[in-house]
């Protein structure tokens, strides 16, 4: 059993958010995967059905990259947004609040270690 691959999003989530200049942001994910702008092109427009397969594993290992990336800095926002929730709740009653100022306290540290792995 084969299952296909959607080259489409693999190259999206490798090249980030679309700026406006699709052979840019095409040459983008190429140097990003280290393989050339005609074969991100080729993937990217479906003109390649079965790339070679160093080509197909640069793109994937690329993508896995840049998403393991991308949660890293949600991790990393998250982690600002409880530790400012945390500093809020302190200074509005910090006798009141200590459960949940500890909690979220705990969960910021959690996060910013998750972002640095």
């Amino acid at each position: 059993m084969t299952t296909a691959v959607d080259w489409k999003t693999q190259i999206e989530d490798i090249a980030g958010p679309y700026d406006g200049n699709r052979k840019g942001w095409l040459s983008c994910a190429a140097r990003r995967a280290s393989v050339t702008y005609r074969q991100i092109a080729g993937l990217y427009y479906d003109q390649v059905k079965d790339p070679k397969f160093s080509v197909a594993s640069s793109v994937l290992s690329a993508a896995e990259r840049a998403r393991i990336e991308a949660t890293r800095k949600e991790a990393a926002v998250l982690a600002s947004r409880f530790a400012v929730t945390a500093e809020g709740l302190n200074a509005k009653d910090p006798d009141f609040f200590s459960a949940e100022i500890n909690s979220l306290k705990y969960a910021a540290d959690l996060l910013r270690q998750m972002a640095r792995t």
